[in-house]
């Protein structure tokens, strides 16, 4: 979601009193810059920002929004945060019905898996995601990338391309792939180059691939890096229609043929 897609959920924003206007950019603001707290210049800037005229007065009906009831922000250090029951009446409105709406676009992507086991595995990934286990749907989606390309490249006539792959690669050329226990010798950074070498894959895929793995890596660790449902969302949805619906379907098409 971005501040517009917000804005358009809203009736008749514009026609909002301004201080309904200012509650509401405010926590549009938070939620979608992933903070708690927010200056007068930045929600004055989000007003330009959308194109939308700025409230007169926006530099004293903020902090009289701490005073007045219901008060809707509390002041803070460094500038002002969204009151408690402010912030779950707006969740209310915004959080929860988008939650289900994502969890039910993600549960269709299961019906381009074709894979009975695939599926499994990615069903409790998208289980994960709806109990905000961001992290741990995030590192299972990769995982279950990882299998679908092992899959592909044990077909028969990919094998051998692969396997030709790594001798022109040169840092593993004493292995030679004939199940996936084999593949746990190669890293992962170096089986998406071999995957470019061998030409299973465009460089495209590939970008999307090493960027993918940078962020499960960070995923995967414990750090001060924010996960959220935009960017899990973000992430499985790329890596199904991009990845796995594109390879394991012609993975089927070749058993098939």
């Amino acid at each position: 979601m971005t501040v517009h897609d917000l804005i358009e959920k809203t009736e008749n924003f514009e026609s909002l009193p301004q201080k309904e206007q200012i509650k509401k950019i405010a926590y549009f603001y938070c939620l979608v810059n992933n903070t708690e707290e927010f200056s007068t210049k930045l929600i004055s800037d989000e007003f330009k920002n959308q194109k939308l005229q700025v409230p007169k007065g926006i530099s004293s009906l903020i902090p009289n929004l701490t005073k007045t009831k219901p008060i809707s922000f509390i002041k803070t250090k460094n500038g002002y945060t969204l009151h408690r029951t402010q912030k779950k009446d707006l969740d209310r409105i915004y959080i929860e019905p988008h939650e289900t709406e994502v969890s039910f676009k993600l549960r269709e992507l299961l019906t381009k898996v074709k894979s009975k086991e695939q599926k499994i595995f990615l069903e409790e990934a998208i289980k994960c995601f709806e109990i905000k286990c961001y992290r741990a749907s995030i590192i299972m989606t990769w995982l279950l990338t990882i299998d679908v390309l092992y899959e592909l490249i044990l077909e028969s006539k990919n094998l051998v391309v692969f396997n030709a792959g790594i001798q022109n690669h040169g840092k593993y050329k004493k292995i030679v792939i004939t199940k996936k226990d084999d593949f746990s010798d190669i890293k992962e950074t170096d089986f998406i180059e071999l995957l470019r070498v061998a030409k299973l894959v465009s460089n495209d895929i590939r970008k999307i691939l090493d960027e993918k793995l940078g962020f499960r890596n960070s995923c995967a660790h414990p750090n001060t890096i924010f996960v959220d449902e935009l960017k899990s969302t973000s992430f499985i949805k790329d890596l199904v229609i991009n990845i796995i619906e594109k390879f394991q379907c012609n993975s089927e098409e070749t058993k098939n043929s």
